[in-house]
């Protein structure tokens, strides 16, 4: 047999073996990052309830596991089912919000005080007298042999159990990570030994249990309701200080907590795995009819922009009253034109600028590419917006659609919708409707000379 650091515990070799195989299926998720916190925080809410039910039932809990849920999760009361065994399920709900806090920081000692505070929760709104407080009276275990000892016993065999427990609760002080259940079987078993509380000694001893296999970074263990009576027995032949029957049992149990996890690290796996493979044939497939998209849009767009071109070049040289200038600022790669058609964002979209300039006046127009307004979303994936500088001469430019000057020219988005091969233009009033290409490109010019220069 080999003896438990700093305890009156013994273990048989075999269940050593077992315990470090488990370990090393624990550290081998933990290392591959096998677990996303999405899905570790649904396996954490199922666990919870499992938890609350087979912990309670235990005791002799009329809840069921859907009442469990229904209790915990909702805050109901079930009609027909005792207030205390409904208070005892939210109460074990609210010692696992402790136990969660105590194992987020594992170099943090749990101390005697911990265990205290964990009693108060579990009995708290039951018997308030007696949470956290240890008993002042002799007790006895039904069904077991054992006697607990005597009540001047308690304070000082609690200190005792509770400076080797603020060792033993750190990993890497007196065990290795790998032996977690050692660990937490024998913080079990050791504390209801004393048997500290008149009541709730049973489930404390599972939280703490659990509370050390989660510091440990392993998965809880679930003592179900159908293992009560080899519980029983397990933590019976503990009394003579063997504490293999129940390690086997504590390992069992973590070991089904194991199976589940890794089942969902394997479906989650397989998920993403397929969603690659579909996501890869998908998005090769969607590029490459983008691209044919975005080269049907961009020549219309250069089309647009060539008779805009024309247009300012056709009436400065007519023109007696002034000169309007046009500017290419490029066109729009592919990659943003993907962003702006998935509703993402891209910068410097800027497309082309006309100045217009009559002796001391000028007006800039600056036409740029973006996401669709909310009225040309069914029109077109990615649209020309209008903007103008704002005041003249600042380099500022506010979109059309923002002004409210009465001199703001009536187009203020232009789109193109390629299965019509037809431009849709969007006035300041929200309407949209076709128009042709060569048609807006005038009725846009002539608008901005009429009023800003009264032509």
């Amino acid at each position: 047999m080999n003896q438990i650091a700093e305890t009156a515990y013994d273990l048989d070799p075999t269940q050593q073996a077992m315990i470090r195989a488990i370990g090393t299926r624990v550290s081998k998720m933990r290392d591959t990052g096998a677990l996303t916190p999405e899905v570790l925080n649904k396996l954490r809410k199922y666990f919870r309830i499992k938890n609350i039910y087979h912990s309670n039932a235990i005791e002799g809990n009329a809840l069921d596991v859907g009442e469990t849920r229904l209790v915990v999760e909702q805050g109901l009361t079930i009609t027909g089912k005792p207030l205390k065994d409904q208070a005892e399920a939210k109460n074990l709900s609210e010692a696992l919000d402790f136990l969660e806090e105590l194992a987020a920081n594992p170099s943090r000692p749990i101390t005697e005080a911990d265990v205290r505070q964990i009693h108060l929760l579990v009995l708290k709104g039951i018997n308030d007298g007696d949470a956290g407080q240890y008993r002042t009276v002799i007790v006895e275990i039904g069904g077991s042999q054992f006697k607990p000892p005597a009540v001047e016993s308690v304070g000082p065999e609690m200190r005792s159990f509770g400076n080797w427990l603020q060792r033993a609760s750190v990993p890497g002080i007196l065990f290795p990570v790998e032996d977690a259940i050692l660990v937490a079987s024998a913080a079990h078993t050791w504390f209801v030994t004393i048997h500290p509380f008149i009541d709730g000694n049973g489930r404390v001893a599972r939280l703490l249990m659990n509370l050390i296999l989660m510091r440990y970074g392993f998965p809880i263990a679930v003592v179900s309701r159908e293992d009560r009576l080899r519980y029983y027995d397990a933590l019976e032949i503990s009394q003579s200080s063997d504490l293999t029957p129940f390690v086997s049992l504590i390992s069992e149990c973590t070991e089904e907590s194991l199976e589940e996890y890794e089942a969902a690290a394997d479906e989650q796996r397989e998920a993403i795995e397929w969603a690659r493979s579909i996501a890869s044939k998908f998005d090769q497939k969607e590029k490459i009819k983008a691209s044919n998209q975005y080269e049907v849009w961009r020549n219309a767009m250069e089309l647009l922009k060539s008779l805009f071109k024309q247009t300012a070049e056709l009436l400065s040289a007519s023109a007696d009253l002034g000169e309007i200038y046009f500017v290419d600022l490029g066109t729009l790669e592919f990659e943003k034109y993907l962003s702006l058609k998935n509703r993402g964002s891209a910068k410097k979209t800027w497309f082309f600028r006309l100045d217009f300039r009559s002796g001391p006046h000028a007006a800039r127009y600056l036409f740029f590419f973006g996401s669709p307004s909310y009225s040309m979303r069914r029109e077109a994936d990615v649209t020309l917006h209008i903007s103008r500088e704002d005041p003249s001469g600042s380099f500022h430019y506010e979109r059309l659609d923002t002004l409210t000057a009465p001199n703001v020219p009536s187009i203020v988005e232009v789109g193109y919708k390629a299965a019509d091969e037809v431009f849709i233009v969007r006035g300041r009033n929200n309407a949209t409707h076709p128009e042709k290409v060569d048609s807006l490109c005038r009725k846009f010019v002539q608008e901005v000379i009429e009023k800003h220069f009264g032509g």
